[in-house]
């Protein structure tokens, strides 16, 4: 009788122990679920976006495995070179990425402003409409770093004529594609409009803007692309600053793991802006 009263205090120990146990399972299995459910959730393109990043990286691994780091590092390779540039005490990486940001998204921001409102006035003038295509036409065929000796005879070697020459490189394509938008918009749907009582103002707001901004977006995200790569050349042309200027020196001394780093930093840069210049267009899309 002692044995058996002893066993069923042993059970009774052992129940909140048991239950305990059971109650975090059942919590494990639980949040299983919900991962589950999340992530069914995830678009298709980013699970394919997902598996070519690891195929790259780990095609990358396999890569340098085949050459010495002087001409392919490994990733952890460039990850230690990641690591000693950042603590650096001169902070000449820190600086040039400041740098390039600066000259980047002045340009950049420029550009907006003045080919989105040199579209508008091209599909409110018509004439000026015609007179532009021609000129854009025809400096779109024209590399602009070739003005590059003209800006720095003209505005010296320091952030200005960088500025110029992204402007210049993101002008073009926002402007030609935010001037496409609005002649894809019938005249028909801003009369109807102001038929029905609306001024020409919201009308435009109203109508016409709301169909054509998904498209300048997305010439803007083009525009975008343009500007950065016209960014990092001339950095290089002109007094080699900021990324462009890191990849002149790393590529000439053959410091390959830094080269690496200061690359993938400009492809952070460009697709960080792309990622959010596509959420806007998605956000402003018609459904």
């Amino acid at each position: 009788m002692a044995n058996e009263d002893t066993r069923s205090q042993t059970d009774r120990d052992n129940a909140p122990e048991r239950g305990g146990l059971r109650g975090s399972a059942r919590e494990l299995v639980e949040a299983w679920q919900e991962t589950g459910d999340w992530l069914k959730g995830v678009r298709a393109e980013i699970w394919i976006v997902l598996g070519l990043i690891v195929a790259l990286l780990v095609f990358w691994e396999w890569l340098a495995g085949q050459y010495p780091e002087a001409i392919i590092p490994s990733i952890g390779e460039t990850a230690n070179a990641l690591f000693k540039m950042m603590q650096d005490p001169r902070r000449d990486y820190f600086n040039a990425v400041g740098s390039t940001v600066q000259i980047y998204y002045s340009g950049l921001g420029l550009a907006l402003v003045l080919g989105w409102s040199m579209a508008g006035l091209m599909g409110r003038v018509p004439l000026l409409g015609r007179v532009m295509k021609v000129i854009l036409d025809f400096f779109a065929n024209i590399p602009i770093i070739a003005f590059m000796p003209l800006f720095v005879a003209l505005l010296g070697l320091g952030p200005s004529a960088k500025i110029v020459v992204v402007l210049l490189a993101a002008f073009i394509v926002i402007t030609t594609t935010a001037q496409a938008a609005f002649e894809g918009v019938g005249k028909g749907d801003e009369e109807a409009a102001m038929g029905l009582g609306a001024s020409r103002l919201q009308a435009q707001v109203r109508v016409v803007w709301p169909q054509v901004l998904p498209q300048m977006i997305a010439g803007l995200r083009l525009g975008a692309a343009q500007a950065l790569t016209a960014c990092i050349i001339a950095e290089i042309y002109t007094a080699m600053t900021g990324l462009g200027g890191l990849l002149v020196g790393y590529g000439a001394s053959f410091n390959m793991p830094r080269y690496f780093v200061t690359v993938l930093t400009a492809m952070v840069i460009g697709g960080v802006t792309a990622a959010v210049l596509r959420r806007l267009e998605r956000r402003f899309a018609i459904p």
